[in-house]
């Protein structure tokens, strides 16, 4: 498709979600989302075991996840009706791991590391390119806001040191940028903690609402800003956390570990859920396979960018074709509002399978590329265990 001139697009990275976990009032609407009943009214408040060590297990079928699924349309009324009203994808999946090869994957396409560096004090950094770097190359301007750390922008060497880093600004600076309608043509937006939907290591019930209203209040600010018809928002999640998810995804790139010296899947991970909204994006559950890669691929393709060089990103299915410069659609409720969930179709429309991936599966993962073009191993630091997990935590 043809780049839409003017446009924006927005980027919220919240944490730890499966689709089947979070979105299961989706399976009314056609998504191919599991719906068991027994629907809880509050969230595990508490974190699972979601590492590299505990997917593998989960994929293995010898570790059983949390199965547990929250009544999203309670809990998280702004998401599904969002999810309702504008593109739900249902197909959607990141890495087989914890949060940074997440984040990592849905900024610039590749993983330097299956697991999570330290949060505080010294951390890698490494000179891999990113949405950011393709922007510069194509005169795009763009704004970054990682949380209250510096998290996960300060792992690239490009948004540390200057004139990257001065596009990187703290979280709170987003709305207030919002509202004056002085946002970039590309934004990624992270949480800061409490705010990210992660569970927490402390009882803290409200920290989903919580993150729910902070998305709401970030978007209602763009929308303030004269920004809603012009900007296309892409909402999704870094990691499957934990939860289990009941559709297999691909397996498209694979690593070796101690159990499995030939290799196991690590692209695609879990389902995660994608939710895709704004002045000129469709409403359809999107069915098609896509990992977080196409985040990235995606906006390039919105904004008419040149390729990133990294050809999981280049070769990355689109959701562009999503988004229609012809359409004018209303802008959600306000803060605040009570949702009013639109009626699912009668009769129930019934899932659309995806097409097979079309690139190659099964294939170890390649090196890395780098800036400087010396280029990376893929990561080896995902340690499994022969021995899976103790099981997760029943609420």
């Amino acid at each position: 498709m043809a780049a839409i001139p003017g446009h924006r697009v927005v980027v919220f990275l919240q944490e730890n979600k499966t689709t089947d976990f979070y979105f299961p009032s989706l399976a009314e609407w056609g998504g191919a989302v599991a719906n068991h009943g027994n629907l809880l009214s509050a969230p595990p408040n508490y974190d699972q075991p979601h590492d590299r060590n505990a997917w593998v297990h989960f994929a293995m079928g010898d570790y059983p996840a949390l199965p547990v699924q929250v009544d999203n349309d309670h809990l998280i009324p702004y998401y599904s009706y969002l999810a309702k009203e504008f593109v739900f994808a249902d197909h959607h999946f990141a890495s087989g791991s914890n949060s940074t090869p997440g984040h990592m994957l849905a900024v610039g396409g590749q993983m330097p590391t299956m697991k999570n560096p330290p949060f505080t004090g010294p951390h890698p950094v490494w000179d891999l390119p990113s949405i950011f770097t393709v922007a510069d190359a194509g005169h795009v301007s763009w704004a970054a806001f990682p949380d209250q750390g510096g998290y996960p922008t300060k792992f690239y060497s490009s948004l540390t040191t200057s004139p990257g880093s001065d596009h990187v600004h703290h979280p709170n600076e987003f709305i207030p940028m919002a509202k004056a309608g002085l946002l970039p043509e590309i934004v990624y937006v992270w949480s800061p903690a409490g705010y990210d939907e992660h569970p927490p290591m402390v009882s803290d019930p409200s920290y989903v609402t919580k993150g729910q209203g902070l998305v709401w209040d970030r978007v209602q600010a763009v929308i303030d800003g004269g920004g809603w018809e012009n900007t296309t928002f892409i909402l999704t999640w870094d990691d499957w956390g934990g939860y289990a998810d009941s559709v297999p995804t691909p397996d498209i790139e694979t690593l070796p570990d101690a159990v499995h010296p030939q290799g196991f899947a690590a692209i695609g991970g879990s389902r995660i859920p994608l939710v895709m909204f704004g002045g000129k994006v469709s409403q359809q559950i999107d069915p098609e396979w896509h990992s977080h890669a196409s985040i990235p691929k995606t906006i390039i393709d919105l904004l008419g960018l040149p390729p990133m060089g990294v050809a999981r990103v280049d070769g990355a299915p689109s959701m562009a074709h999503l988004v229609q410069d012809s359409l004018t659609r209303t802008p959600p409720p306000v803060p605040g509002s009570t949702i009013t969930q639109p009626a699912p179709p009668v009769p129930r429309p019934k899932p659309v399978p995806p097409k097979p991936w079309a690139g190659a599966l099964d294939r170890p993962m390649p090196r890395l590329v780098t800036r400087d073009g010396k280029g990376l191993p893929a990561p080896t630091d995902g340690i499994v265990h022969v021995k899976p997990p103790r099981p997760p935590k029943l609420p």
